[in-house]
């Protein structure tokens, strides 16, 4: 993650924040379900963004982070290949990215706590955490394993917040 660019967009985010990467299933009406979990940044689900489903998320959850699939005008944060639009950030192969796939994993959140501050460490500032592979599952399945994921990073959270202060 390259914090200067994101403070200079004027997007703030804590340690490891929590992403969708890919498709979620269902309608794109995610965004409320996502901040209702806790993720810290939100999406609409779909498969490729239109300016209609950004503006529906973004509506629905306006304090959040939003994340578009795709280089949709007026995102603040995209995932694609093609270069962000003007004032967005993309998010790309260079930034740190811990994934988990999809429900199915079977890990809880100290399994998965204990894989993320394995990988970042050194730099957890660095990071985001993410889920990516759900657009298949259930909605039911795929809100477990977020659920999962976020306290597992809330977890990590403290843990670092305790060795800093020690």
């Amino acid at each position: 993650m390259r914090r200067d660019e994101l403070a200079i967009l004027g997007i703030q985010l804590p340690v490891l924040p929590t992403i969708v990467l890919g498709a979620l299933p269902g309608p794109p009406d995610w965004a409320p379900r996502l901040e209702r979990l806790g993720l810290d940044v939100v999406c609409s689900g779909a498969a490729a963004d239109t300016p209609e489903t950004l503006a529906n998320a973004c509506a629905a959850v306006p304090h959040r982070p939003l994340k578009a699939a795709g280089p949709v005008k007026g995102a603040r944060i995209v995932e694609c290949d093609a270069p962000a639009p003007p004032g967005a950030y993309r998010i790309d192969a260079a930034d740190g990215v811990v994934c988990f796939g999809g429900p199915g994993g079977g890990e809880g959140p100290d399994e998965i706590a204990s894989l993320v501050l394995a990988a970042v460490r050194d730099d957890p500032s660095a990071w985001w955490v993410a889920a990516e592979g759900l657009a298949g599952a259930s909605l039911e399945a795929v809100e477990e394993r977020l659920a999962v994921i976020v306290e597992a990073v809330r977890r990590v959270r403290l843990f670092l917040a305790k060795q800093q202060f020690d």
